[in-house]
């Protein structure tokens, strides 16, 4: 069992609790200085809040932060939940690739009750595994898999923090990684009806290694589609699209990295998805910008249209 550190965890929600999206000036220049200077000076564990549930986290995790700034911010993801949970008729199977320390599962059990019968949690960060495994106890509603992800296996870089609350296979050393299909084979998955991906620059890799089982259950993926973090893994842009198109997933729902509906491209077009990585490289736009994205089977019965306005998700209870 992993116990928080007292006088981190009163440090924490103390800064969290003063914590407002909108300051400017010098109540913000405060506010930043405090959160910078603690995050060098206390490192953890924490217990603190998040959606309604006790969770252990490490100091400066930013899923917080981040769900309290951008309102809409994983609207995206509740919306797909809820609309798969509709077509299928029945809770639903979801696999949480860079599951981090359990903010999805703590995310959509608030959101979505009663509609998820079961997560598959992949986690490739040793400390984030550790805080994962300490917040979903619970081995019938989750299974849960400390691996690094790629399209074969192979060594691949090491993970290494690029900010306090997320992780990338950029480091100076190299640790082996297998496919999803092999995991899910462990795991004996009878059904996987939506996977969610989010491992910075390796969701074009993960998604060629799961072939078998994107065409076995044709599930729902939401990926995050990030140029910058494709350049800095020596990994492609394009190849999250090709591998999908393949197996007869036509339809790509945009959405911006704050969580609002951008487009539609329900034909592979790769000269656009070229220009688009151009815009995110380039910082102009906006900094380190991305998309996350929906990517539907011919075999999904899912209304676009509903799931672009996200009526669902915007009137959900549980923002934090």
């Amino acid at each position: 069992m992993i116990k928080d550190k007292k006088l981190d965890s009163f440090i924490y929600n103390l800064l969290l609790k003063h914590y407002h999206p909108k300051a400017k000036g010098i109540s913000k220049k405060i506010w930043d200085t405090c959160w910078h200077y603690a995050c060098t000076k206390f490192k953890g564990p924490v217990s603190t809040n998040i959606h309604g549930k006790r969770t252990i986290i490490n100091f400066g995790h930013s899923y917080q932060l981040f769900a309290r700034r951008f309102s809409h911010w994983n609207n995206p993801l509740v919306e797909i939940a809820y609309l798969c949970f509709q077509a299928n008729n029945r809770p639903i199977h979801i696999v949480d690739i860079g599951a981090s320390i359990g903010d999805t599962v703590r995310l959509l059990e608030s959101n979505c009750p009663n509609m998820i019968e079961h997560f598959i949690c992949i986690e490739g960060e040793q400390e984030f595994f550790n805080f994962l495994e300490e917040n979903l106890p619970d081995r019938t509603m989750y299974t849960l898999h400390n691996s690094l992800l790629s399209d074969k296996e192979e060594e691949i870089p090491t993970l290494i923090k690029t900010h306090l609350g997320t992780a990338s296979a950029q480091g100076r050393y190299t640790s082996t990684a297998v496919t999803l299909d092999n995991v899910l084979i462990d795991s004996n998955a009878s059904k996987v009806d939506l996977i969610k991906i989010d491992v910075d620059g390796y969701d074009g890799k993960v998604i060629k290694g799961a072939q078998k089982t994107l065409a076995k259950f044709h599930p729902i993926v939401i990926f995050e589609w990030d140029p910058s973090h494709c350049k800095k893994t020596n990994n492609s842009w394009r190849e999250h699209f090709l591998i999908l198109n393949e197996l007869g997933y036509n339809q790509y729902i945009w959405f911006t990295k704050y969580g609002d509906f951008s487009h539609y491209m329900t034909i592979l077009d790769i000269n656009a998805i070229d220009q688009m990585a151009e815009v995110c490289l380039s910082d102009k736009h906006d900094w380190n910008w991305h998309y996350d994205i929906i990517a539907l089977n011919n075999q999904n019965k899912i209304d676009t249209r509903i799931l672009a306005e996200m009526s669902y998700a915007k009137s959900r209870k549980s923002w934090y």
